[in-house]
């Protein structure tokens, strides 16, 4: 059986601006007075500065793992996403039943949910090999990113073996739970994947973890050529949990 690693999608860096629109008063000079004194009224105001909900752009940035995190011979991928929907379609498994669908979920995507607050994604590979190791920190309200850890842990303990389709074609999923649960975060979660479509075959070892609202996915794709990337790939999860509790405990 021949073993193929994982084609990692391009993401495309768009920059997207922000427009800001200034109102002008065009009314009274008692619509202004009012604006006045209700703006010294609010500037007597005493504000009390207010933890964010979730992580914000730059701490997602910030729980990223770091090249000098692994080791030596890897290299970082620029412009390069864990998120096939950007680029690798044909990679993306689809149709699988409810239970199973988070593990699909973050194969496809790096995430576990769509309607996330913020994201960052990197992908390493290994100079020379076809071995990759990838990365993606999303950002949720705690309950959300609760219930989100409670769905992927449910389908990797209960789903054992099941189907769906990638690039139009029958694929066979197994997930498994590892005897090895190295905890990280508040509350993490290590497993491997098996993608089979005819004789073509992808390896995956995962490891996802929860800090507050904060999730954070390390994926490891190897072939039968090379480097199995096993210890990048533990390094990483060691080093993307202690970052993202780091980057967590901002918004606790």
């Amino acid at each position: 059986m021949h073993v193929r690693p994982r084609r990692v999608a391009l993401a495309t860096l768009a920059a997207s601006s922000l427009l800001l629109l200034s109102a002008c008063d065009g009314g009274s000079d008692s619509a202004g007075k009012k604006d006045d004194k209700g703006a010294q009224a609010a500037a007597s105001t005493p504000s009390t500065p207010s933890t964010p909900e979730s992580l914000t752009a730059e701490q997602a940035q910030q729980a990223l793992v770091a090249l000098g995190d692994l080791p030596a011979g890897w290299k970082l991928e620029a412009n390069t996403g864990m998120d096939k929907s950007q680029g690798a379609d044909d990679d993306m498994v689809t149709g699988v039943k409810p239970l199973c669908a988070p593990v699909t979920a973050v194969l496809n995507s790096g995430r576990l949910e769509a309607d996330y607050k913020a994201n960052a994604q990197e992908v390493f590979t290994k100079t020379g090999d076809q071995t990759t190791v990838a990365q993606d920190v999303s950002a949720y309200p705690r309950a959300q990113a609760e219930k989100a850890m409670a769905g992927l842990r449910a389908a990797v303990e209960q789903c054992g073996t099941f189907t769906g389709k990638q690039g139009g074609k029958k694929a066979t999923v197994t997930v498994k739970k590892t005897a090895e649960q190295p905890k990280y975060g508040d509350e993490s979660l290590r497993y491997t994947v098996k993608i089979v479509q005819g004789d073509m075959q992808m390896d995956f070892d995962m490891g996802t973890i929860r800090s507050h609202g904060a999730i954070t996915t390390v994926l490891n794709n190897y072939s039968d050529r090379g480097d199995r990337g096993l210890g990048a790939f533990t390094k990483a999860l060691s080093k993307a949990g202690e970052k993202l509790a780091a980057a967590a405990a901002k918004t606790a």
